[in-house]
């Protein structure tokens, strides 16, 4: 009777323990929402506290606590304790400290994208949109690094563990790439994204978001999408990465692909950021030798329509490109040969036709590279004078091309080696005044 009794005691105290344990850690995560007018160091307190709880209760019972983690995770991802910056990550103290464990610790990532947070997020779909902006740049901020996970088991299973426990089977299986996909997507199905943020996430998503993913293919309709935006020019550039990594390792086909590709040609691209990254890939569109002529001529004509008003660096990008294209499809040189000698001879190019297949291209010519021969700037004529002369080099490493600016074609004129001396209108003076023995001098009289 007298164990009885010292039985229901214990399980007595034990459950007012559990119930003040819970209440402390509700207490925690309270003050580690709350948004202050400055950062807290005791923010900081409660968040190491919550960690040490984390770690405590994985010893405990030998199995990761989700439920405990999971509510770190969603008030962090709710988080304003911060600002949006210009790259839309957050300046979120609270989640960049959890971030840096976060970073260096499999089952804390493993844990992260559960089932439940999958859930969590679509009830936040009627939230307001200023939260929406914080919860995007919260997540952003913790997948812009990438994770841990690597597809060799025994590399997988060497990987830090946070709690110190042995996890079980199920945390080393491609499943996680499954979660990490759905969470994503619940986050950009309730989110209307923004120019801004669609040009954050699709800077990382081929390196940083598509390994990740269990079926990468369910982010076409994403990519679709931004690569069919018109408000923004730069949107569809960056989404070419992303479209072309699902293009070519998991056959997906992007319909009137070249059309959308050609209709990017504008005068605006030839100024944009992004231009190296554009024609990068647009090497790689257009290498296939078994493109229609005229296709690839109405490429080449546009390009060099574009350079007419285009900067220095971009043309300097244009030429090389139209000269692999032209040793890449041989069918296109009558552009550089036509034999048209009729006076009234019109150009047949319809630079406003958004087919590339209907501007007829083929029955054009490229003087605008005749006109580029003439350029004021001398590195610009001189790389435009190859298309006079017999086409003897392969072709050209557009890497050396790529990233060209201003400053380099300045650095370029200013590190040049002269062969003779530079020619002068005036006659040489050894000095402007006397100084010593000079015999030639300007002004004749006078010293310094």
């Amino acid at each position: 009777m007298d164990t009885q009794v010292k039985n229901e005691k214990k399980q007595l105290v034990a459950k007012w323990l559990q119930d003040k344990y819970e209440k402390f850690k509700v207490t925690l995560c309270r003050l580690i929402q709350t948004e202050f007018s400055f950062s807290l160091s005791l923010q900081l307190d409660a968040l190491d506290l919550m960690f040490g709880l984390i770690k405590l209760e994985a010893q405990a019972t030998k199995e990761f606590p989700v439920e405990t983690y999971q509510s770190l995770v969603k008030l962090l991802l709710l988080g304003d304790c911060g600002e949006v910056l210009g790259d839309e990550s957050s300046s979120n103290f609270l989640l960049l400290e959890f971030i840096d464990k976060f970073s260096k610790f499999w089952d804390l990532q493993v844990y992260f994208f559960e089932k439940s947070l999958v859930e969590t997020i679509s009830t936040w779909k009627d939230i307001s949109h200023q939260k929406k902006v914080q919860l995007f740049s919260n997540y952003f901020t913790v997948i812009r690094g990438g994770l841990l996970y690597t597809t060799d088991s025994d590399e997988l299973r060497d990987l830090p563990i946070y709690t110190g426990i042995k996890l079980p089977s199920t945390a080393y299986k491609a499943s996680i790439k499954t979660r990490y996909q759905k969470c994503l997507l619940e986050i950009l199905r309730i989110t209307e994204l923004s120019p801004a943020q669609y040009k954050a996430l699709l800077l990382i998503l081929h390196k940083r978001v598509i390994p990740y993913m269990g079926v990468p293919a369910s982010l076409m309709d994403f990519l679709t999408d931004a690569y069919d935006q018109e408000d923004d020019e730069v949107v569809p550039i960056l989404a070419l990465n992303s479209l072309w990594e699902l293009m070519k390792n998991y056959n997906l086909e992007y319909p009137d692909f070249y059309t959308k590709l050609y209709s990017l040609l504008t005068p605006d691209l030839m100024y944009t950021r992004y231009r190296s990254r554009f024609f990068r890939l647009c090497d790689l569109f257009l290498s296939s030798t078994h493109l229609a002529a005229k296709l690839v001529a109405s490429f080449i004509k546009k390009l060099a329509r574009l350079s007419l008003a285009a900067s220095s660096p971009a043309v300097v990008i244009v030429i090389p490109f139209i000269y692999n294209l032209l040793k890449r499809h041989p069918t296109c040189m009558v552009l550089l040969q036509n034999t048209t000698a009729d006076a009234q001879y019109n150009d047949t190019f319809d630079d406003s036709e958004k087919n590339p297949l209907n501007t007829g291209a083929m029955g054009s010519s490229l003087w605008e590279l005749e006109t580029l021969m003439s350029h004021y700037h001398p590195n610009v004529a001189t790389l435009a004078k190859m298309f006079g002369e017999p086409f003897r080099k392969p072709s050209y490493n557009m890497e050396d091309f790529l990233d060209w600016s201003y400053l380099t074609l300045l650095e370029s004129e200013k590190t040049r080696k002269y062969k003779g001396m530079a020619s002068l209108e005036y006659e040489e003076w050894a000095s402007l005044f006397n100084s010593g023995n000079d015999e030639k001098v300007y002004i004749e009289g006078w010293a310094l």
